[in-house]
């Protein structure tokens, strides 16, 4: 594994190693810019999913990216790995690695993958590679990134992976996209439009939900009706 991982846990994570549904909680792209510059530490400002996850009565826990939550100075980090790269072959294997090592302390019969934004990329982009996943929530999840650099005017992240291509999810893992339909940053119409591409998607679109406002509210009520307690 050539990057470092922060991995927080919440208290039903902490108190068994028998598991048989793990909520791994994947954050957003966080601060890969400030202004016109780019961050010298991408760590999301934030603490949205922090809060969903508090929210989980299952066990759960948060798999931080490489360089990200104050990982940044480490070994190989280097700024296009939260710009152009921040999707890339090498963010996924290192992310399935550093996951793996710690489910293999651990008898877990399932995992549910929730991200946030451009952790709901990475969420599509890891949970074929894991034989244990059974659920993949996305939450105004970067789905199609060349639609979303299009809609921005933005340069194409061009050493990154792109859900609407290259996650091949089989139809055994059951999907949920959540989208706010006031959302600026990812549209609705991204979600959407990758959702219905999938053999096992479910789309659920929020009226007055913007990119980050008001998923806490939900999140209680969606984990309750979609996932195990």
């Amino acid at each position: 594994m050539p990057y470092k991982h922060r991995v927080f846990l919440n208290p039903q994570a902490k108190q068994s190693k028998s598991i048989d549904e793990l909520h791994v909680y994947l954050d957003g792209d966080g601060t890969p810019w400030r202004g016109s510059r780019i961050a010298e530490d991408p760590s999301p400002r934030n603490p949205l999913v922090l809060k969903m996850m508090e929210q989980d009565q299952a066990p759960a826990i948060l798999l931080g990216r490489p360089c990200y939550y104050q990982l940044n100075w480490s070994k190989l980090c280097n700024n296009t790995l939260w710009t152009s790269h921040r999707y890339a072959n090498a963010i996924v294997d290192s992310m399935l690695t550093a996951l793996n090592h710690w489910l293999s302390a651990r008898k877990i019969e399932h995992l549910v993958l929730i991200g946030f934004s451009g952790g709901g990329a990475l969420a599509t982009l890891l949970a074929p590679h894991l034989d244990k996943t059974s659920t993949i929530v996305t939450i105004a999840a970067n789905l199609d990134i060349k639609a979303w650099s299009d809609y921005h005017g933005y340069l194409q992240l061009s050493g990154s992976l792109n859900p609407m291509t290259d996650a091949h999810i089989p139809s055994t893992i059951r999907q949920i996209h959540l989208a706010g339909l006031k959302d600026t940053n990812v549209p609705p119409e991204i979600v959407e439009s990758f959702s219905i591409t999938q053999k096992n998607a479910l789309y659920l679109a929020q009226p007055e939900y913007t990119h980050s406002c008001c998923w806490t509210e939900i999140w209680p009520e969606i984990l309750k009706t979609y996932l195990k307690p």
